[in-house]
């Protein structure tokens, strides 16, 4: 069997080693010519190959060791197209990725730019070492790391220059991870200066630049075109929804099933696919290549590979921060129910957060989400998205991203503690536990204290993660004769089970907390919130009713 390359993103180095394994993605490169696009923006999920994509087309098309590189390709699927066999090795490439591009404020960015850009430029040093032409002139100053701001905005477009003047070929440009520095650049409170420099940079490079041959730019998100790409009418856009090379990132169903029986795993195949199948680019449905791969290598040992990697601390902060609606959506993605949001293709970093469509479109393209179906209906203005999580190891990032939320406020020891109060029934340590949750938690989920109900949607999502293994959990659902705020079924009978009211006090209409908790339990009898419990099964049922004023509770209980 074959080594499995964790780390490698470049393609020379895994395609010259015969003891490193390597899914043949060269079609890549066939769809590319037959394509008639100028420009071509590709989004996926990170870790989805687009570094080794990216690799891939360079050596290809570079004309430095054009013979040596040739050699890369034989054998390959590309290999069996004369017609781009006979444009192997044809072009001067410029490459260039902001991957590592990530910093607090925008003067290390712009730091990191010019040593990238320096850096760039050193293979094409003899191109601008010895003249003083404007292009050359600007060249010295970039490679020099002492270039004006217009200069280093048109680093691409000089570049270019130089390439067809030396070479008389126009250059392909490859850029990867664009948005890397834009997603610092929001989360920092950069912004302005990063897109202004930003906009200016790809305007030259890819708009106004009469020496490009072709150009491809990988990001995981399509930041919006009135942000980013102005006026790019040359720019053909293929993200997660499109058919367009829709195979060649991830690996698909047919080259993972290969995967299995090389290396021996058909006894686990169907786990691998819940852990790690799930995904669907355009109409092809793929697995996550990072996670395939690492299970690969550690001889069939499941773990939540992608969760381990570099991205999850932006989805924690931005769904932590989510309002009451997107914990509800929440809520439904976690017990394996799908969302209908509008599908919105580009992204406007400064709304992810006013909304949960921005929200969940966010996740959708960064792969933390997966379309279950895309329908246009004739009544709305844009096509719909229902969305949901895609896997086991995903469930388990959303699970952990809970449990961040309550550990910032040091009240997941508290929801473990309340677990054992309700097996137990214990309803008086119970009320001294929850109402130091409240107290920890609910400024966490609502800073003004004014809105409880946000406090009230965190909860389920905690009891969600803490007590799933001992309660089916149901939140706000029709049960009996009317709507339940939380339901909670045992897995074993000898477990109670819950059913829990929440009412937020009107002073205006109630004396005092008590006789709004008691409006809590008068509600669960009249409406016979018991009944659901009991036709699964529980022979043991514990009733509260919640009374909620801020942070002060009242609660009353009837077994």
């Amino acid at each position: 069997m074959k080594k499995i390359p964790i780390g490698y993103s470049d393609f020379k180095e895994i395609a010259s080693n015969p003891e490193f394994l390597y899914v043949d993605k060269t079609d890549l490169i066939s769809e590319f010519l037959e394509d008639q696009c100028k420009v071509l923006l590709i989004t996926r999920p990170r870790r989805f190959g687009k570094t080794l994509n990216l690799s891939t087309l360079r050596y290809f098309f570079d004309q430095d060791c054009a013979l040596e590189n040739r050699k890369l390709f034989e054998g390959l699927k590309v290999s069996e197209n004369d017609r781009a066999m006979a444009l192997q090795g044809s072009r001067p490439v410029i490459n260039l990725s902001f991957k590592d591009c990530k910093t607090q404020n925008w003067p290390d960015m712009q730091s990191m730019i010019h040593g990238l850009f320096a850096k760039t430029s050193e293979a094409f040093q003899s191109y601008f070492e010895q003249g003083n032409d404007p292009s050359q002139r600007a060249l010295q100053a970039i490679f020099q790391k002492n270039a004006a701001y217009d200069e280093s905005c048109n680093f691409l477009f000089h570049l270019s220059f130089l390439c067809q003047k030396n070479t008389n070929l126009s250059p392909l440009i490859l850029i990867d991870e664009y948005d890397v520095p834009l997603q610092s650049a929001w989360a920092y409170n950069y912004w302005d200066e990063a897109i202004t420099f930003f906009r200016n940079f790809f305007s030259a490079g890819f708009k106004d630049n009469p020496y490009l041959w072709r150009g491809v730019i990988t990001g995981c998100l399509r930041v919006a075109r009135e942000s980013m790409f102005t006026g790019m009418n040359n720019l053909k856009v293929c993200g997660i929804s499109s058919t367009d090379y829709s195979n060649h990132f991830g690996f698909s169903v047919p080259e993972v099933k290969q995967l299995i029986m090389d290396y021996n795993l058909q006894a686990i195949e169907a786990k691998i696919e819940s852990w790690y199948n799930g995904y669907m680019f355009g109409e092809t449905e793929i697995y996550n290549p990072w996670s395939i791969l690492n299970l690969l290598d550690q001889k069939g040992v499941f773990h939540p590979y992608w969760m381990n990697t570099s991205g999850n601390d932006l989805v924690k902060e931005v769904l932590g921060r989510s309002g009451v609606d997107a914990k509800k959506d929440l809520e439904d993605l976690m017990t394996g129910k799908t969302i209908t949001v509008p599908l919105q293709e580009q992204v406007v970093f400064q709304e992810i957060e006013n909304s949960p469509a921005n929200l969940w479109n966010f996740l959708y393209f960064t792969g933390y989400l997966k379309a279950e179906k895309l329908e246009t209906p004739p009544t709305v203005p844009r096509a719909l998205v229902h969305l949901k999580i895609p896997n086991m190891e995903v469930a388990q990032i959303f699970e952990d991203s809970v449990k961040y939320w309550f550990e910032q406020k040091k009240s997941l020891s508290l929801l473990h503690n309340l677990k054992s109060c309700l097996q137990t029934g214990d309803t008086e340590e119970f009320s001294l536990i929850f109402q130091r949750l409240v107290l920890d938690s609910l400024s966490f989920f609502d800073t003004s204290g004014q809105e409880p109900e946000k406090f009230y949607h965190g909860l389920v999502l905690g009891l969600m993660i803490s007590f799933s293994d001992t309660w089916h959990i149901r939140s706000n659902r029709e049960s009996g004769f009317g709507r339940c705020d939380i339901l909670m079924s045992p897995k074993d009978p000898k477990h109670f089970g819950i059913i829990m009211e929440l009412k937020t006090h009107h002073p205006s209409l109630e004396p005092d907390l008590l006789t709004t908790a008691q409006r809590a339990i008068a509600q669960i009898e009249k409406r016979q919130y018991e009944q659901e419990l009991i036709s699964q099964g529980a022979t043991k049922i514990l009733k509260m009713g919640i009374g909620f004023l801020g942070k002060k509770l009242e609660i009353l209980y009837q077994k």
